[in-house]
């Protein structure tokens, strides 16, 4: 199953969603999946109450953000 990504600006599976933030699930997921699926069992079924915790307690990065963090990894590197 697939989803437009406002974020992204493109379509991804819903795998994608659940593994972006570090191994944890994006912190926009419930509002783009849960007309869609039962969001909150898949979430219960593959994590812990502290990893939810972890992955719902900031607000989502703009994509202005994951952009300049993407460029300090880069500057990081070289």
């Amino acid at each position: 199953m697939e989803i437009y990504c406002t974020q992204l600006g493109m379509m991804i599976e819903i795998s994608y969603c659940l593994s972006v933030n570090e191994g944890l699930p994006c912190g926009n997921m419930m509002g783009c999946w849960q007309e869609r699926i039962d969001v909150m069992a898949i979430l219960k079924a593959k994590f812990n109450d502290e990893q939810l915790r972890k992955a719902f307690s900031n607000l989502p990065k703009s994509k202005l953000g994951r952009i300049m963090e993407a460029l300090k990894s880069v500057h990081r590197e070289e």
